[in-house]
């Protein structure tokens, strides 16, 4: 099972310069196309993560309760991750207004919309993603997202160890 990040890097300026610093194939924009350089700077990323790697060191001891983004864990591919979560970064608003971009990285916005989700619509999110994993607020611990027995499970845990 392959650990994965989603990197807002708007809430931090340093984190588009630790995306570029991963090896070949670890990180993808989840938007598409090309970006222009200001854009770029402030997109989210999709990052494949190691225990041991620099930027996962970095989120346990930095980002963590500073909303750097949330964890997920899939057997899939870096590019059919990415490509399941395009399908949730543009949604309508209630009053078929849209499509708006949906930040569902920022673990503020994830935390929040998740239980609320429809069935229907949640077990969409858990299509080649075993879990999402967001901080609580303030970063003391951490709430895993699953989809068991046709509904979201929220289970609260510690924060990530650091080292």
């Amino acid at each position: 099972m392959a650990l994965y990040g989603i990197l807002d890097c708007a809430v931090d300026k340093s984190l588009h310069g630790r995306v570029e610093a991963l090896p070949s194939g670890r990180a993808v924009c989840l938007y598409e196309g090309k970006l222009p350089p200001r854009i770029a700077a402030v997109a989210p990323y999709l990052v494949e993560l190691t225990p041991t790697d620099p930027l996962s060191r970095a989120w346990r001891a930095e980002g963590w309760g500073a909303n750097w983004g949330l964890l997920l864990s899939s057997d899939e591919s870096l590019t059919r991750v990415r490509r399941r979560l395009r399908h949730f970064t543009q949604v309508r608003l209630p009053d078929g207004s849209g499509p708006v971009l949906f930040r569902f990285w920022d673990p503020r916005v994830f935390r929040a919309y998740m239980p609320l989700a429809e069935p229907e619509q949640a077990q969409a999110w858990f299509t080649d993603i075993d879990r999402y994993i967001v901080e609580t607020e303030g970063g003391k611990g951490s709430l895993s997202f699953t989809f068991d027995g046709g509904a979201v499970a929220v289970r609260p845990g510690p924060p990530p160890a650091q080292g």
